[in-house]
């Protein structure tokens, strides 16, 4: 992880510039970060008489999205399946669903992303055309009381070490405090192919 690549996410603005979807067929979560649940809510207030769950930020399936048309990628590009959701609270049906579709477009990326990097696990092995995504935005554990009802960051970096999936990203949002050396190790070790500051 080379400075420089550093320095252009953070010049970016956007930080996930290079996904050119967010395809929603799982939607909700319940780990009530205290840093999300005020900006889904705000993002989501538009589909409120669309989707109360989807308002009300509960875990559902929404099936009809699954077949609907997925843009190419190429080079960095990516698909984000679930942006608005934690696939820790989707049943694993449904998750199978979504996997046998990415499965069909193995010409496209998508990237799955989860504060719960076990439940990985679950679904290996996965096609060479999906990245694996978790959240830690912290090394310190004691800081972590009372933000979310997630893993702590300690655990959610032990449990993606296990998870034998040759791509990653780690996204680092929001930044909390951290110890520098102590979250490069933990980020060298995971060895991802990029890094997301928010």
């Amino acid at each position: 992880m080379s400075l420089k690549f550093v320095e252009a996410v953070l010049m970016r603005g956007y930080m996930y510039r290079d996904c050119v979807l967010q395809w929603n067929v799982f939607v909700g979560c319940r780990f009530d970060c205290i840093y999300c649940v005020k900006s889904f809510k705000l993002q989501m207030k538009r589909l409120k008489r669309v989707c109360s769950r989807c308002y009300n930020y509960e875990p559902h399936f929404h099936p009809e999205r699954l077949n609907r048309s997925l843009p190419r990628t190429s080079g960095d590009e990516f698909i984000w399946a679930c942006s608005s959701g934690d696939i820790t609270f989707a049943k694993p049906e449904w998750m199978h669903k979504i996997l046998e579709v990415i499965r069909r477009y193995p010409d496209r990326t998508f990237l799955l992303q989860t504060k719960n990097p076990i439940v990985f696990k679950y679904y290996e092995p996965y096609p060479a055309n999906v990245v694996l995504d978790t959240t830690i935005e912290t090394n310190r554990d004691d800081l972590y009381w009372g933000i979310s009802k997630a893993p702590l960051p300690s655990e959610r970096f032990k449990d993606f070490l296990t998870v034998e999936h040759p791509r990653k990203f780690v996204t680092i949002e929001p930044v909390l405090e951290f110890d520098l050396e102590e979250l490069v190790r933990w980020i060298r070790r995971i060895s991802p192919e990029r890094v997301y500051l928010g």
